[in-house]
């Protein structure tokens, strides 16, 4: 083992440089991720390096990324959260701070590795959020990553951070969409939000090796139109939300006129598209009918 060089860092930029791979930070992450016991396992580091030339994502590679304020475990076979989809889950915790701690229910649907669930309940006091997923594999990641950060102390005063806010809670549930909910949330849920597979099966064929190779078809591809799934939790959304309720699902930037139309036939209202930094239609938000329970914005509750 060697300490951390900056010699180290340049001769793993090349490596990474000569596979076409030029964001300089990688390279840094990589070493950093190889030090066990505060020392460089050169071994340990070379099999990760290979794998990332070899068409690896960087979160499996290194086993984690950053997602808003949390740490999420990563794995080959589940969809790797993207920094855009942190946009969707900010609107999501937006849109639950703005109910009383009491009444902060938030379905996750298709949750993957659990991060928009695990964001909401770092963030959000109170938070009680049902995240499904029907696929074992993500479940059982999401599952452990919503054990880790329920394990994390939180200190006082409270602030947000890699740990579940006071008194918020995620349960990750088998399932498809809507179906594993309680009926006794039905008409209650403050906010429903998605990352759901939105591509079109004609897009097969298209992706880099990064994605094809590693995220599973089923956490990309929608249906035939790429559309389906979006539009089944637009409609359903309808039957879950209370009054005044937020509904915030990611979508193909190709395809916003398509889901404020969906959104308007489903029956929701105030329906707007929320760019992401790069200026896409990230998402889609709306409203169901009616008034909400009276807001609060106390951190404290």
């Amino acid at each position: 083992m060697t300490s951390v060089t900056s010699a180290m860092v340049d001769e793993v930029r090349a490596r990474l440089a000569s596979a076409g791979i030029t964001v300089a930070q990688e390279a840094r992450w990589l070493v950093e991720a190889a030090v066990v016991g505060g020392e460089v396992d050169r071994a340990r580091l070379d099999a990760m390096v290979t794998r990332r030339v070899g068409g690896e994502p960087l979160q499996v590679v290194v086993g984690h990324t950053a997602f808003r304020h949390v740490a999420v475990a990563c794995r080959s076979g589940v969809f790797v959260p993207r920094p855009e989809t942190e946009v969707v889950a900010g609107v999501a915790i937006e849109a639950a701070l703005a109910w009383p701690a009491a009444d902060r229910r938030v379905v996750d649907l298709c949750t993957g590795t659990g991060a928009i669930a695990l964001a909401v309940a770092s963030e959000v006091p109170g938070a009680d959020v049902v995240a499904v997923e029907r696929d074992p594999a993500a479940r059982d990641l999401a599952a452990t990553n919503v054990a880790r950060l329920a394990s994390r102390v939180v200190t006082e005063p409270w602030r947000v951070g890699d740990h579940l806010a006071p008194h918020a809670r995620v349960d990750v549930v088998a399932g498809d969409l809507f179906e594993p909910l309680a009926d006794d949330w039905r008409g209650r849920v403050a906010v429903v939000v998605a990352n759901p597979p939105y591509l079109p099966a004609d897009d097969r064929g298209t992706w880099a090796s990064e994605v094809a190779d590693h995220d599973p078809d089923a956490a990309l591809v929608g249906g035939a139109d790429g559309h389906e799934v979006v539009d089944a939790i637009l409609a359903g959304a309808m039957t879950w939300l209370a009054p005044g309720g937020t509904v915030v699902v990611e979508i193909d930037e190709r395809r916003g006129d398509d889901a404020v139309a969906a959104a308007g036939t489903a029956g929701l209202r105030d329906v707007t598209l929320v760019g992401d930094l790069a200026g896409r239609d990230r998402a889609v938000r709306a409203r169901a009918p009616g008034t909400a329970t009276t807001p609060t914005r106390n951190l404290d509750d």
